[in-house]
């Protein structure tokens, strides 16, 4: 399929920092964890800065660790469904029930997105939500930020039904990992691989908030959380209990394990030492928030400082492959901690009693 071709200044002038108000929508598996919650609470929490017009429900599954687990000896749980169908309307009711818990309408703002993967190279996934999207885009009259949570089928599949909506949106996608990794391996990026290789090769302006060494650093504790946020409002108090309820050193231990397995494969070269087996005396147990990263760079980009590179290829085993004479995308090198959450805090604190 052909895509429309962006110039070098024009992309450049979309992949500016957002500044000021800007129109956006937001496409998450709301129910996968409970950063999502987060995340789309952060945004409709912020209209001085967003104007959330729509969100869209993606579908999630543990079938991608599934597949990075088979042949590993360790026993990790996946806290997930295994049902893709099943998540993608687990996503849906957690966004009305959001919206709810904030008093804003869900009315003609939210859309189930796809139920399954793409099948076939270039064939989309027909979806209220892929529909809304081209839509909205093709009405605008200015950037639409589209903010993606979780995998890219929807906004992937929209691309595919309407390849101009390249010129009127912007993607701010929680995805992969950063380009120096050895892998790409992640959850986001991983699950619709064929939806993913599209988004980095169609040229759609994209902004990248890599995950390990980046949107990690989104961490809480239980004792901020109690500090912060709990007791403060309805939704500080709903997502408090959830993150509380998942800090114990069972659950620290499995998601370390989970991370060796996954995203931190060829990380080290500790196989080839005999280093001694020495596990950890106690836990101190946090809780990564990853999906606020994307919110973050909205409300302010100077939070997450990044810069424009070269797309890499995502290979077919989840890999980048590096080619200077790529178009630009923006990739995100660090988020300030600190001030996304503080600014989150405040703002959820504020949300209906």
């Amino acid at each position: 399929m052909e895509f429309p071709v962006i110039t070098e200044e024009e992309r450049r002038r979309l992949l500016a920092p957002p500044s000021g108000k800007v129109e956006m929508v937001l496409d998450t598996d709301t129910y996968n964890e409970v950063d999502d919650q987060f995340a789309l609470a952060y945004a409709l929490m912020s209209p001085e800065k967003l104007d959330l017009k729509a969100v869209y429900a993606a579908p999630f599954s543990s079938e991608f660790f599934d597949r990075q687990l088979k042949s590993k000896k360790e026993r990790v749980t996946v806290p997930m469904t295994s049902d893709l169908k099943e998540g993608l309307e687990l996503s849906y009711k957690e966004i009305i029930k959001i919206f709810n818990m904030l008093d804003r309408s869900p009315d003609g703002r939210v859309f189930r997105g796809s139920a399954e993967y793409m099948k076939e190279k270039g064939v989309p996934v027909e979806s209220d939500a892929a529909r809304d999207l081209v839509k909205r885009a093709m009405e605008s009259e200015d950037i639409l930020y589209v903010v993606a949570i979780g995998e890219i089928t929807n906004i992937a599949s929209a691309i595919l039904m309407e390849p101009e909506i390249i010129r009127k949106i912007v993607v701010v996608w929680l995805s992969g990992q950063p380009m120096y990794w050895p892998h790409t391996l992640e959850f986001n990026i991983g699950q619709d691989v064929l939806a993913s290789q599209l988004i980095f090769d169609c040229g759609v302006p994209l902004v990248l908030m890599p995950c390990m060494t980046v949107a990690s650093h989104l961490t809480t504790t239980a004792a901020e959380l109690k500090e912060r946020l709990m007791g403060r409002s309805r939704i500080g108090t709903y997502l408090s209990d959830i993150v509380i309820s998942q800090l114990s050193p069972q659950a620290a231990d499995n998601m370390l394990s989970l991370f060796r397995l996954t995203y931190l494969q060829e990380a080290d070269d500790y196989p080839d030492y005999p280093l001694d087996d020495t596990g950890f005396q106690a836990m101190a147990p946090s809780r990564i928030i990853w999906d606020i990263s994307t919110i973050g760079y909205m409300v302010n980009p100077r939070w997450c400082p990044s810069l424009l590179v070269p797309a890499p290829r995502l290979t077919d085993d989840v890999r980048w492959e590096h080619d200077p004479r790529r178009h630009k995308i923006r990739v995100c090198n660090f988020v300030y901690r600190d001030g996304i959450f503080g600014d989150m805090f405040e703002k959820l604190g504020k949300a209906p009693k």
